[in-house]
């Protein structure tokens, strides 16, 4: 329970499928009403059954909080994946929470299904009954799949209960789809004897059956009768109509919500699909579907699909020329991206990250809120704490209507989710979540991945100007720098303050304690003359054990010599090493930077250093 109000999580595939939508509009509006609120987790496609399968998207549904949730639905046959449904069970169990799996079944679970074998039955009842064909044929799915054997069986059965012997040549297999249809049926109109009935285990073989009949010059149904299964939209739109079976998933969701109330937790409960006798079996058209609406509608989601898809790859382009990831909202400040909310795992923010290498399978309990159409504009992004779920929920769960959470990927790669947060059910918006995901994923994934390559440009750049051990430039890094420096300070009419420092006793080091020694203590006091400095000195290592600092305007002399002393004797007392690391330093002001000679000024400079360590010796 959150908020006064019990929780539904709905985990299914693919929200922009009718019968998905469908079923979430008929649950949403029965249980809001009960105090109920959903929260959808979509992955975008199925998994298909029995493939072992690492895709990312399946990472949604660990946003699934059940410590906060009353109820599981899973819609296991879009899934298409046991062992994602068993995980979800499994997390469900383990929370006390009840599971009811839709189309499924599952030990331990209220599972509710369509009897797809009672509606199957009474189509071919129909058309051996009816109509009594003499040479019926059946176009079956795939090969040794449960949905298609089953109904083979059942094909079988009743067409030897109208005394039809049956025999394997009467079995074509389209795999439920188009082009293995259409080939199926053109090898089957090339025997001699042509069926009276083809009878499809699905619509869109149906659908695909009818057309090579009709491209071959015979009538559906007055020489062959044609039927499908499924009731699809397009079984009202084709000529002749087509004969089918209707899952009416706004039944479903009401045998569901009528077990919530009556508190079932477990058990198998049957909805029996709905025939729809139509004109592809000789029958009369009987369905109350209005063409010319259901046309005007298909034909203002094509022309919709067309501009939100032309803008949401304008959307994904310039995220992905963004300068900084802080920039996407201004990218994504457009109204078909209202009701959007996007969170991003924290990686995302580094740089030197390299998205594609990137091995985290899992969330961040606390993400990064980079945009949410929700909030005021200008929109600042933040840090945000997952288990808040998202930015307004108190005035999000007063409007009745589902969150619907899906996981940003790139590349199998997980970057974070979103989170829309619609105020209807209209299949509008949720047909075209899928290509706002996409458009997300591209153009953040891609900006990632720009980002990573230009830090690996800039660090190229690094390793090519400055020096491996100290990490001050190189004298070639120097040399671009220091014209850069003079340039501007010329500009300015500014003075110049150079330091050059040299570590002592180098070779007594390297002889007495080794390289690696003689190494740290040149580090050191790179290190020590970078500290001494402002943060504008431009930093060189000279020679072996020799750095030069140059910094543009007048500087305090005695604080660059201060500071480094002090560095170095804090070095030393907390190091201990048996020897002492120490440093001479020239310090040289010239002023005006148009009458600087480089090599004059290193000589000058190299004499008071020379100067300092003749006095520090005396010493």
């Amino acid at each position: 329970m959150l908020n006064n109000y019990k929780i539904i999580a709905l985990c299914l595939s693919g929200i922009q499928d009718a019968s998905n939508i469908e079923f979430l509009s008929e649950l949403n509006s029965k249980l809001s009403e009960q105090g109920y609120r959903i929260f959808v987790y979509d992955i975008g496609i199925d998994l298909y059954w029995d493939e072992a399968n690492d895709d990312s998207q399946i990472l949604v549904f660990e946003l699934i909080d059940y410590t906060i949730v009353d109820a599981v639905i899973i819609m296991d046959e879009k899934i298409k994946d046991q062992t994602v449904t068993e995980h979800i069970i499994s997390n469900a169990k383990n929370a006390n929470v009840p599971v009811i799996v839709i189309d499924g079944h599952y030990e331990d679970c209220m599972n509710v299904l369509f009897d797809y074998q009672d509606g199957f039955e009474k189509i071919v009842r129909h058309v051996m009954i009816v109509h009594k064909p003499k040479r019926p044929h059946f176009m079956a799915g795939k090969k040794d799949n449960k949905f298609s054997d089953e109904r083979i069986n059942i094909f079988r059965r009743v067409i030897e209960e109208q005394g039809i012997r049956f025999d394997e040549s009467m079995v074509s297999y389209g795999d439920f789809w188009a082009k293995p249809t259409i080939k199926a049926m053109q090898k089957l109109l090339d025997r001699n004897e042509i069926p009276d009935a083809v009878i499809c285990a699905n619509d869109v073989m149906a659908i695909n059956v009818i057309s090579t009949l009709i491209s071959r010059g015979y009538d559906v149904p007055n020489d062959v009768i044609v039927t499908g299964f499924d009731g699809i939209e397009e079984i009202h739109l084709t000529d002749p109509k087509i004969t089918s079976s209707i899952c009416d998933y706004a039944k479903l969701a009401d045998k569901v919500i009528e077990l919530i109330a009556e508190k079932i937790t477990e058990g198998d409960y049957y909805v029996a699909p709905t025939p729809i006798i139509s004109e592809s079996c000789g029958c009369t058209y009987c369905s109350k579907l209005n063409i010319l609406d259901n046309a005007n509608m298909l034909n203002g989601r094509f022309y919709r699909y067309q501009y939100d898809n032309h803008k949401l790859m304008r959307i994904a382009e310039k995220i992905q020329n963004s300068a900084r990831i802080e920039d996407i909202p201004l990218e994504m400040n457009h109204w078909v991206m209202n009701h959007v909310s996007c969170f991003l795992n924290k990686w995302c923010m580094d740089d030197s990250i390299d998205p594609m290498k990137v091995v985290q399978k899992s969330f961040d309990d606390d993400m990064y809120l980079i945009y949410d159409a929700c909030e005021e504009k200008p929109f600042v992004p933040r840090n945000f704490r997952r288990k808040d779920i998202i930015s307004n929920l108190n005035q999000l769960l007063d409007r009745k209507y589902p969150l619907v959470f899906a996981e940003l990927v790139y590349m199998n790669v997980p970057l974070g989710y979103v989170c829309f947060s619609y105020n209807n059910c209209d299949s509008t918006y949720y047909k075209k979540i899928p290509h706002i995901v996409s458009a997300l994923n591209s153009g953040i994934g891609g900006l990632l991945n720009r980002r990573y390559q230009y830090y690996l440009v800039k660090r190229i750049e690094h390793i090519y100007t400055h020096d491996g051990l100290t990490g001050l430039y190189n004298r070639l890094g120097f040399s671009h720098e220091f014209d850069r420096l003079m340039k501007d300070a010329k500009v300015k009419k500014e003075n110049i303050t150079v330091a050059l420092a040299d570590l002592d006793g180098l070779k007594g080091i390297n002889d007495n304690y080794g390289h690696a020694a003689g190494d740290e203590a040149i580090h050191t006091v790179a290190v020590a003359l970078k500290h001494s400095c402002p943060p504008n000195a431009l930093c060189v290592r000279f020679g072996g054990d020799e750095m030069l600092a140059v910094i543009e305007g007048d500087y305090d002399i005695d604080l660059i010599r201060k500071q480094m002393n002090q560095f170095l004797d804090e070095y030393n007392k907390e190091k201990k090493n048996p020897y002492k690391v120490s440093a001479s330093l020239g310090i040289l002001q010239i002023e005006g930077a148009d009458v600087i000679d480089f090599e004059g000024m290193l000589k000058e400079v190299d004499k008071l250093m020379y100067m300092d360590k003749r006095s520090r010796k005396k010493k």
